[in-house]
């Protein structure tokens, strides 16, 4: 998981290299020209002034093609040769490992859902959470990851894009219809991850979004700190969707039913807007381009029959600018609606 500069002597050639994962007994290297398994190459580690070498062997070569499904740049895998000197090294990466604040194990007990249908990635991923400090659970597809999460609540999930049976988009849809798992971060990686893939992410609800390849050191920061960051945050989600799959209509209707209180935030295309409700009762509307005051703009969102939706339990502020019941604005936005045909 440890990021490390070393240098690699292979046939009388000295090689810059950077580590990607770190073990006391191997280290995966970086290298654009992996290096041919058997290959023997001597590995030297600079730490201040004292210079440490050791004999080391390529057990395993991973090109540019392999990489990605995998999570990894490509590179060689490392074994050291037992050795004094492999010894020594490998009691030097001990220290490395046991003094690095981001590797050594968290007091606190975070629980993960892992889902990608590389069974080898999963293994990778689960021994460096598991040695971060997370409790990981693992799956192969999305169903998988489901059924874990409401086996026992996770801290945080995290997905690949592309999983078989149920995608990761899907998965992320399927937690925000369980009360008790709709508040879990969902973090989705995949190796697609340009501007549109990771926009759709995060508007059905992904807390972020990893593109393969990657470190396991970056995925553990990531996870960590969201994990974390949703202990402690009061701000609650209690409910996650798709509009067309339920209709605004029905879902502001339920929410006034069950008197909540917080904020709906509703994404569409490129538009966000946010519903302050109390008891159920929509009392300010605001919306990302600033259209209008709240009673114009909620006019425009209740056209919505597309988009995504997220409600933030908890005690909003600021003015009431509202005062109507739900089935009175669906009323006047029918009569609104009905005007304009005819016109």
């Amino acid at each position: 998981m440890l990021h490390l500069d070393l240098e690699l002597v292979v046939d009388g050639e000295v090689l810059h290299a950077h580590t990607q994962d770190v073990t006391p007994f191997g280290l995966f290297v970086r290298m654009a020209a992996p290096l041919a398994v058997g290959t023997r190459v001597e590995v030297a580690l600079t730490r201040g002034a004292q210079r440490l070498a050791a004999t080391a062997m390529v057990v395993h070569a991973l090109g540019p093609d392999d990489g990605p499904a995998l999570g990894r740049y490509p590179g060689n895998g490392l074994a050291l040769v037992e050795d004094f000197a492999g010894t020594a090294f490998s009691a030097e990466l001990c220290r490395i490992i046991e003094d690095d604040p981001q590797v050594t194990p968290a007091h606190d007990e975070l629980r993960i859902v892992v889902a990608d249908p590389s069974t080898r990635l999963l293994e990778r991923l689960s021994t460096a959470l598991g040695n971060a400090g997370f409790v990981v659970a693992t799956a192969t597809n999305g169903m998988e990851a489901l059924g874990a999460a409401m086996s026992r609540r996770p801290d945080v999930v995290l997905a690949d894009r592309d999983l078989p049976v149920m995608d990761g988009f899907a998965l992320l849809a399927e937690l925000g219809k369980v009360p008790e798992l709709a508040a879990v971060p969902v973090v989705m990686m995949g190796e697609q991850a340009d501007d549109l893939m990771r926009l759709a992410a995060f508007q059905q609800g992904a807390q972020d979004f990893i593109p393969k390849p990657f470190t396991a050191l970056e995925v553990i920061l990531r996870t960590r700190r969201i994990a974390r960051l949703h202990r402690i945050d009061s701000e609650r989600i209690s409910m996650r969707g798709v509009v067309e799959h339920v209709g605004l209509a029905a879902l502001l209707t339920l929410l006034e039913h069950e008197r909540k209180t917080g904020v709906l935030r509703l994404t569409k295309d490129e538009t966000v807007a946010w519903l302050t409700l109390v008891d159920g009762t929509v009392v300010r509307a605001r919306a990302s381009d600033r259209r209008g005051d709240s009673h114009s703009t909620m006019m425009r969102v209740l056209s919505w029959s597309t988009g995504h939706f997220e409600l933030a339990a908890g005690a909003p502020e600021g003015p009431r600018e509202l005062e109507h019941s739900v089935m009175h604005l669906l009323l006047e936005h029918a009569r609104v609606t009905d005007e304009r045909a005819r016109d």
